[in-house]
């Protein structure tokens, strides 16, 4: 238990907690549990959570109705035949924090990390490259928007 709550640490930092349960397993409503009471011990018992219930072309019919039932947001899926992954992808993007800040600026190309950082964190809307620098629109986090603006006002 002990190896696994470090494996979980950084969970408590997360956005979203995609849970994957065995639903051919024995005991899936255990499984369960015993993870989120893990998730609990290191901090992350606030954080939304989303139940993909794997193994949904073998698993018991009425097992996977009672935990879908159970759980608010679940979806039953199959990594092996892809059953239910592209509902569950949906359910996982709109569930995603959305960046709300707006940015159009261009960034110098010495200033490749910001570029990366809007494509790691932000939403790009339209994206250029100009003789002077990347020239983004795109909508970020504040923080980052800040960056982006203090970047501007110095050059």
């Amino acid at each position: 238990m002990e190896a696994f709550k470090s494996t979980l640490e950084e969970v408590s930092q997360s956005d979203l907690i995609v849970h994957v349960v065995d639903g051919a397993h024995p005991d899936p409503t255990e499984q369960l549990r015993a993870v989120r009471q893990v998730i609990t011990e290191i901090g992350g018992g606030e954080i939304m959570e989303i139940i993909a219930i794997n193994k949904a072309d073998v698993a018991a019919p009425e097992v996977l109705m009672e935990l879908l039932r159970k759980e608010s947001n679940a979806y039953a899926i199959s990594a092996r035949t892809g059953y239910g992954i592209e509902t569950l992808v949906k359910a996982i993007e709109s569930a995603l924090p959305k960046p709300k800040v707006e940015v159009n600026a261009v960034i110098p190309f010495h200033r490749g990390d910001l570029v990366s950082a809007v494509h790691e964190q932000g939403e790009i809307i339209s994206e250029e490259y100009l003789p002077e620098g990347t020239k983004l629109h795109a909508m970020v986090g504040g923080a980052l928007a800040r960056k982006i603006e203090m970047l501007a006002e110095n050059s």
